[in-house]
This record gives structure tokens, sequence and C-alpha cells, in this order.
């Protein structure tokens, strides 16, 4: 089987498996984040962009945000599917690392970390940010049912998510052509605050 068909057959698993998240997490969030990485990894000409593909398509799979107790044993799926797919071993611990490690929660440095988790994880977290991390942003709020803002900082909104981890991911890129394309999307984000809170506080410009 060749890498294309290999690819195809990763697409269909992935469409299926995570046909239960949300929006921001659905097949379009990983296309995009497949053509985010092929790209940092054309400008960056770093990686191999095989594996950059598998892992893109594969780095959501088992996000604790949606795994349910019958697909706990997601990891083992992914590794039949890879191995029944023929794909090198040494690819196929590369893109299970990728799969374990890459959220914003586990905070690795890109000393411990390979060209190829480096440019997912550029990509993926630079669609967090920007137009379209914030329509993701509200979009998983209201999955969740969060508030949009909460004035008093007591309850979990989609606003405090902003701080607790959006604007922090633009000094967390691991490439310069990561680094140029969050500093324009980062930038839309305190625009974007800006305008909501003018628009939150009318009424005390009123006054």
């Amino acid at each position: 089987m060749n890498r294309s068909s290999q690819i195809k057959e990763v697409e269909e698993f992935t469409r299926q498996f995570i046909s239960g998240y949300d929006g921001g997490h659905d097949w379009w969030h990983l296309k995009r984040v497949r053509n985010l990485a092929l790209y940092i990894q054309k400008k960056e000409k770093k990686g191999n962009r095989f594996v950059i593909e598998l892992s893109a398509l594969l780095h959501d799979i088992g996000d604790s945000k949606f795994i349910n107790a019958e697909r706990k044993d997601y990891e083992t799926e992914v590794l039949d599917l890879l191995d029944n797919l023929n794909i090198d071993k040494s690819i196929i611990e590369e893109v299970i690392f990728i799969n374990r490690n890459i959220s914003f929660s586990k905070g690795l440095t890109p000393a411990k970390i390979s060209h190829e988790f480096m440019i997912v994880q550029d990509a993926d977290r630079l669609d967090a940010i920007g137009a379209i991390g914030i329509a993701r942003a509200f979009n998983y709020g209201g999955f969740i049912n969060n508030s949009i803002y909460d004035p008093d900082g007591k309850e979990p909104s989609t606003i405090r998510h902003f701080y607790d981890k959006l604007l922090k991911l633009k000094d967390l890129m691991n490439t310069p052509t990561g680094q140029m394309i969050a500093m324009d999307r980062h930038n839309f984000l305190e625009l974007f605050l800006d305008q909501f809170y003018n628009e939150w506080h009318l009424d005390d410009k009123r006054e």
C-alpha cells in the first residue's frame, strides 16, 4: 500500500473516531492542522512530511475532553490501524508519542521533542488563536455550557479561557514560521478582547 492510500485509511479512521467531538475539534480542525503543519514543514525545510501528516490527522484521537469509557483503549486502536497499514515501527512510535504529549497541559519543551512534534504542535496551537481560534473557543464554551463572560471571575467562561490558555500560545511556538503566524493571530485576539470589553461596558461609559 502506498503512502497516499495509507493517508486515506487514516483519514477515514479519524472521521469516524471524532464524530462525537464538538465543532471546534471536528474533521475540519484536523484538516486545518494538517495543512498548517505541512505549510510550516515546507517553510522550515525540516521534519518528515509523512510523519507530520499522520500525526496531524491523529493528534486529537483520545482527547480527554471527549473520550468515553468505551474507547479508553484508543491508543491500541491507533497502533492496530498503523500496524495493519504496514507503517514502519519507528514512524508509529513517533506518531504515538506526539498523540500522547501534544496537548497544552503537557508543556514539553523543544529540547525534548522532534522537528515533527514541534511542527504539529505549532499547527495545533495556531488553530486555537486568530479568528478561527475565537470561533472554536466560543463553540466549545457553548458545548460545555460555559458562560460567555463572568465579570466577577468566579465561574468558568470563554473569555477567561483566553487568559488561561489562548493568549499564552504566541510565546510557546517552537518554529520561526509558527512564531510569525502566531503574532498576527495573537494581535487579532487582543483586538477582539478590546472590542468585547468596549461593548460589554457600554452602559458604564454612558453614565
